[in-house]
């Protein structure tokens, strides 16, 4: 890892869309950023996605909820499992595009009491 990136903490939801969450992970792995971690929470779909995301996903932690908490809720859920310097909250049919979060990082470090980014949103 570059020196200059700090950690940061990915934060998905996701309830029965499993298809768009992998392309979304897919999108984070070829990223230029690379200083990340990633936390699933799954809102109590109908079928468990948590051993096709370890096969497949190995370096994202799972994090099963019995009920459906809704995105706040499932958000919420995942905060306390989240080690990272800054925490970004992205929907699962989110595409990272490179120099995503080198943009959003670029704005903390220009104005040091910014509480919080959100990137532009292009829809496909």
């Amino acid at each position: 890892m570059p020196e200059n990136q700090p950690l940061v903490s990915y934060v998905v939801v996701n309830y029965n869309q499993l298809a768009y969450t992998c392309e979304l992970f897919d999108s984070i792995r070829k990223n230029s950023f690379k200083n990340y971690e990633v936390i699933l929470v799954d809102n109590a779909s109908e079928e468990n996605p948590a051993q096709l995301i370890a096969e497949k996903y190995p370096e994202v932690q799972v994090i099963v909820s019995e009920q459906n908490l809704g995105f706040a809720g499932g958000n919420n859920l995942a905060i306390p499992h989240c080690h990272g310097e800054f925490l970004f909250f992205v929907n699962n049919d989110t595409e990272f595009t490179d120099g995503l979060i080198e943009g959003l990082l670029a704005m903390f470090a220009k104005i040091p009491k910014l509480g919080m980014v959100s990137p532009k949103l292009c829809y496909y």
